[in-house]
């Protein structure tokens, strides 16, 4: 497969050029290395429960967007949810400001009403 090095989205092997940025596509992704200590980390519009905020991380790993979730109301001791979670829980994503924009249309894609 070939990846854009900069957009870092896969196309297929014959594509030889990102049609986004115009960037030669690469066989093989570098590593992102970046130290998180500096990041400031801003939060997405509140799910309703933790369970659709761990749906919505699960696709913004996929697009290799850093994140964390905090669960603003009630779950299970150490952690673990059950079920959607309590009435009136919710839960924020968390991730990097450079990626918020990009981070937003993600969770609007998959809760639009978010």
């Amino acid at each position: 497969m070939a990846f854009c090095p900069n957009c870092r989205y896969e196309y297929l092997p014959e594509v030889q050029e990102c049609p986004d940025c115009g960037a030669a596509l690469v066989t093989e992704l570098p590593e992102i290395k970046v130290d998180y200590k500096d990041v400031k980390w801003v939060a997405l519009p509140a799910l309703s429960g933790v369970v659709y905020a761990k749906m919505v991380a699960d696709v913004l790993d996929q697009h290799e967007i850093p994140n964390y979730i905090q669960s603003l109301f009630g779950s299970g001791g150490l952690g673990i949810i059950s079920g959607a979670g309590l009435a009136g829980a919710s839960a924020r994503i968390f991730v990097p400001e450079n990626r918020l924009k990009e981070a937003a249309e993600i969770q609007n894609e998959i809760m639009p009403d978010a």
